[in-house]
C-alpha cells in the first residue's frame, strides 16, 4: 500500500500547532478531512475546503450543491492534492475563524507489514478552542487563560489508540480501498452520533454495534422505522436529530444502513468467528474495557427488548433467561441488586465480558426455531442455519484436547 507522510501546520498559531501523520495515498478526501479533524483536535462544526498544489479547490457539497469552481471532494483522493514530495496544499476549516492548515508532503513510501496506514507520528501544540475568533482571538484567549491551559500539550497516543487498532494489521485481508473505506465508515459513524445534529441520548458507535448485533439474530425482522428511533434516542423520549439538509439525512442513513449490513453479514452463515466491536478494536486497558463492554451490552439489550413479545417469551423460558443474563449483567441491569456479593459479581463480569461473542451465537441458536415460526407466518423464505455448532465448552474438533473457546474458537 502506498502511504504519504504529511506535516500539517496551523498557520500563524503561537505556540506552534503541528502534526506529522501517515495516511493512505488512496484515502478519499472526506476521510482525510475527518482524520485531520481528529488528529488536530477540532470538533467538525464548520465547513472546510482543500486547495491542492494544483490550485484546484475541493469541498463538501451542501444540499447537493457546490460553489462555482469547487470540485466534489467525494470523488477525489489524497493523491489529487500532491504530485511529489515537497509540494504543499492547504486545508481551510471554519470560514468565520478561518483556520488555515498548511500540509506538506514530506515523503512517499510503501507500508511496512507492522505498520498501520493511518496514524500520528509526532506533533506539538494544543488545538485552539472552536469559535474563539481565529488566530487573533486565540492569542487573546491565551492571555486570559494564563497557566490554566497548556497550549503546548499534545499526545499522539489518543488518536492512534482510537484509529490504529480499528482493523487487523494483515494487508492480505484488507486492500487499500477496504481499509480506507472501513476507517472512513467508523469515523463517519462516530462523527454522526456525536455531532450537534443528534440528541444527547443518541447511541455511541459501541452501543450501535451491540444494538445491530441483537437485531441481526432477532427472531423477527425489525424494520428501520422501528429501530431508527432507538439510534437517535435510547431514553425512549422520541427525540429526533436536527439535520440541516436533505444531504445530511442521506449521508446519515447511508452510514447507518452500511454498518447495519456489515453486522448482519458478520452474523450470517460464517458467524463462528463473530467478534463484538470492543474486541475488534482491541480495547484492553483496565479503565477503558469495562466502559466499552457496558456500552455494547446496553445496545444489545435495547435490540433484544425492541419487541416486547419476544423479550417476555425469552425471559419466561428458563434457558432463554439464562442466555440473556450475561448481556443484562454487563449492561448493569443487576447493579442495584448487588450487596455483600459485589466482589463476586465484579469477578463474574470480568469473565463474562470475554464470552459475549459466544453468548451472541448461543442466543441466536436458541432463537432459530422462533425465526422459522416467524417466517412461516409471514411467508418469508430466509435461510436459517440449522447445522450443529460446536459449543464453547465442548472439546475442540481439531483434536487439541482443549475446549473450543480456548482453542480454535478464540
Amino acid at each position: 500500500m502506498l502511504v504519504y507522510e504529511l506535516r500539517v501546520s496551523l498557520l500563524h498559531a503561537e505556540p506552534p500547532v503541528w502534526r506529522r501523520v501517515r495516511m493512505p495515498a488512496e484515502a478519499q478526501l472526506p476521510l482525510v478531512h475527518t482524520s485531520l479533524q481528529l488528529v488536530m483536535g477540532w470538533e467538525n462544526r464548520h465547513l472546510h475546503e482543500f486547495v491542492g498544489a494544483n490550485r484546484l479547490h475541493y469541498g463538501e457539497a451542501e444540499e447537493g450543491a457546490l460553489d462555482a469552481g469547487v470540485l466534489d471532494e467525494r470523488h477525489h483522493t489524497l493523491q489529487s492534492l500532491f504530485a511529489e514530495p515537497g509540494e504543499r496544499c492547504l486545508y481551510v476549516y471554519d470560514y468565520g475563524d478561518d483556520w488555515v492548515h498548511e500540509i506538506i508532503l514530506e515523503s512517499v513510501g510503501e507500508l511496512l507489514p507492522e505498520e498501520f496506514p493511518l496514524c500520528c507520528l509526532d506533533g506539538s501544540g494544543a488545538c485552539p478552542p472552536e469559535d474563539c475568533g481565529g488566530v487573533g482571538g486565540y492569542a487573546a484567549l491565551l492571555e486570559s487563560l494564563g497557566d490554566g491551559f497548556n497550549a503546548r500539550a499534545f499526545d499522539c497516543a489518543s488518536f492512534n489508540d482510537e484509529v490504529g487498532s480499528l482493523f487487523p494489521r494483515d494487508d492480505e485481508m484488507h486492500s487499500p480501498e477496504s481499509v480506507s473505506e472501513g476507517i472512513a465508515l467508523f469515523l463517519g459513524l462516530r462523527d454522526l452520533l456525536e455531532t450537534g445534529a443528534t440528541t444527547e441520548g443518541a447511541m455511541s458507535v459501541m452501543m450501535l454495534d451491540g444494538f445491530f448485533s441483537a437485531l441481526a439474530i432477532h427472531p423477527e425482522t425489525i424494520l428501520p422505522d422501528r429501530w431508527l428511533p432507538w439510534v437517535w434516542d435510547v431514553t425512549g423520549s422520541g427525540r429526533e436529530p436536527g439535520f440541516a439538509s436533505k444531504g445530511e439525512v442521506e449521508k446519515a442513513m447511508g452510514l447507518l444502513f452500511t454498518y447495519y449490513n456489515i453486522v448482519v453479514g458478520k452474523l450470517g452463515d460464517e458467524a463462528a468467528g463473530y467478534t463484538p466491536l470492543f474486541d475488534e478494536l482491541g480495547i484492553k486497558a483496565a479503565e477503558d474495557r469495562p466502559l466499552a463492554v457496558r456500552d455494547w451490552a446496553q445496545g444489545f439489550i435495547c435490540g433484544a427488548m425492541i419487541d416486547k413479545g419476544v423479550w417476555d417469551r425469552t425471559f419466561k423460558d428458563e434457558q432463554g433467561k439464562m442466555l440473556l443474563a450475561p448481556f443484562a449483567m454487563m449492561a448493569g441491569m443487576f447493579d442495584e441488586a448487588q450487596d455483600s456479593r459485589e466482589l463476586q459479581v465484579e469477578e463474574m463480569k470480568e469473565k463474562v465480558q470475554d464470552e459475549l461473542g459466544f453468548n451472541v451465537l448461543d442466543l441466536r441458536e436458541f432463537w432459530v426455531p422462533w425465526r422459522r415460526e416467524y417466517l412461516s407466518q409471514h411467508g418469508g423464505g430466509g435461510m436459517i442455519r440449522s447445522e450443529a455448532r460446536v459449543g464453547r465448552n465442548d472439546r475442540c474438533p481439531c483434536g487439541s484436547g482443549k475446549k473450543y473457546k480456548q482453542c480454535c474458537g478464540r
